[in-house]
């Protein structure tokens, strides 16, 4: 079972590479954080779905929910999906990464709540 610590993990070593101020576009920003098999996940999961993840971290913020619940949230939606378990750990830390990444370009304000990890 895909566990909310690989996102929140995910969510955390992206904390390194961006800023609040970060300006480049979204899937410029996420594309270069990816691993060659999270690189592979994102082509199948679409960059609109994959920015809309990072608007959705963003509205829940905003409504009060903390990170680790809406990686939770993520988490169970992803192993309710049939995933092989061999790419649940993939797909949780590629998760993490568009979480992170649509924090600190939709709601940069949010942030701190992200570096709280």
């Amino acid at each position: 079972m895909l566990k909310k610590s690989l996102v929140c993990l995910s969510t955390s070593l992206v904390l390194g590479s961006l800023t609040p101020a970060y300006a480049q576009e979204f899937d410029t920003v996420l594309e270069g954080l990816l691993t060659p098999e999270e690189l592979q996940i994102h082509q199948q999961v679409g960059s609109q779905q994959a920015e809309q993840l990072g608007q959705e971290a963003c509205s829940a913020l905003a409504a009060g929910s903390s990170v680790e619940d809406f990686a939770t949230k993520v988490a169970e939606s992803i192993a309710q999906e049939n995933v092989p378990e061999a790419q649940l750990q993939a797909r949780g830390l590629y998760s993490g990464k568009v979480i992170a990444v649509g924090v600190a370009l939709f709601c940069p304000e949010r942030f701190s709540q992200l570096q709280a990890l």
